[in-house]
């Protein structure tokens, strides 16, 4: 939270130094997003192989720009979206799928068509597929607990056991048909989550938080915005 706190203090304060020009003269723009994402699942598990993956459903959402700088083409910036997270991996003779839902709240700021933001994702969603056998299945984990020789088998709960993510952003935006008040953008951006995906209690041994991970992801679509 705290590293949180940092990004927010120097986005507002780089927004700040331009805000010192005149008046843009520019209204604030509302509109719509959709965007598809290609992830990749990093963790320090050996018995995992996991592969980038695309998200097939588009992240679907709202834009806002509120521009400050008429001189240096400068806006504060923040997108809400319905995002998709995939993720594809095999362990054993199995491959998996996985889709991770977040509602991500994006705010940041927009210098010369280039994007920096933070998304903050707070958990809606999981769900894993075992592909080979075409079962919708929960994740189970068997061990050794102590002195007792029986294992333990514990089946994990994806949707309770997610973190709220964080994710720094850094992209590019730029118009490709202007009408008017209204523009259309094609926008892409790159992402890397701070947070694990998984809680640390979601694993129940310290060998099994190997299993746990971040996700960085590649993202590109489409804005369409309207001046008020």
């Amino acid at each position: 939270m705290k590293m949180l706190m940092h990004v927010f203090m120097a986005i507002c304060l780089f927004g700040s130094v331009f805000a010192q020009d005149k008046p843009t003269g520019k209204p604030i723009f509302i509109g719509v997003h959709a965007w598809s994402r290609m992830a990749s699942f990093s963790n320090d598990s050996r018995n995992e192989e996991h592969g980038m993956t695309f998200s097939g459903i588009p992240d679907l959402g709202l834009s806002f720009i509120h521009p400050i700088s008429k001189k240096s083409n400068v806006g504060f910036t923040t997108d809400i979206s319905l995002a998709n997270y995939k993720n594809t991996y095999t362990s054993g003779a199995n491959e998996y799928s996985r889709t991770f839902n977040y509602l991500m709240i994006t705010p940041g700021i927009e210098v010369e068509n280039v994007t920096l933001g933070v998304g903050i994702g707070l958990p809606m969603g999981y769900h894993r597929h075992n592909n080979t056998s075409d079962a919708e299945e929960e994740e189970t984990w068997s061990y050794f607990q102590g002195s007792n020789q029986t294992p333990t088998v514990t089946v994990g709960d994806g949707k309770n056991g997610m973190n709220m993510v964080l994710e720094p952003r850094i992209g590019y935006s730029h118009v490709i048909m202007q009408n008017g008040g209204s523009k259309l953008h094609v926008h892409g951006h790159i992402g890397l989550m701070l947070s694990n995906v998984f809680k640390d209690e979601y694993y129940p041994t310290s060998n099994l938080q190997s299993l746990n991970g971040t996700m960085m992801s590649f993202t590109v679509g489409v804005q369409y915005l309207i001046g008020l």
